[in-house]
């Protein structure tokens, strides 16, 4: 399943939209048990990059992120902010 992380910016119905018509099983989320058992990770988002990082530091999602994608090496996607 991927999980599409949600944190505030960026349209994830749109980025959910795309993957259901490509039969993609998908899940938006921001939930740490969730992305972890993910198995892939997708990080849509638009606007102001330190905008974004408060948001992701406000749902505790950058420890958990650099786990699972530097460390773990999940696979993942970052569009546009999310990159």
């Amino acid at each position: 399943m991927v999980a599409i992380v949600d944190y505030g910016m960026g349209n994830v119905a749109s980025v959910q939209k795309a993957l259901n018509f490509l039969n993609i099983k998908n899940i938006i989320t921001n939930e740490h048990s969730v992305i972890k058992n993910s198995k892939v990770i997708l990080l849509p988002g638009v606007g102001s990059f330190a905008q974004g990082m408060n948001n992701l530091n406000e749902r505790n999602l950058v420890d958990l992120l650099t786990e699972e994608v530097m460390i773990k090496k999940k696979p993942f996607l970052g569009i546009c902010l999310g990159m």
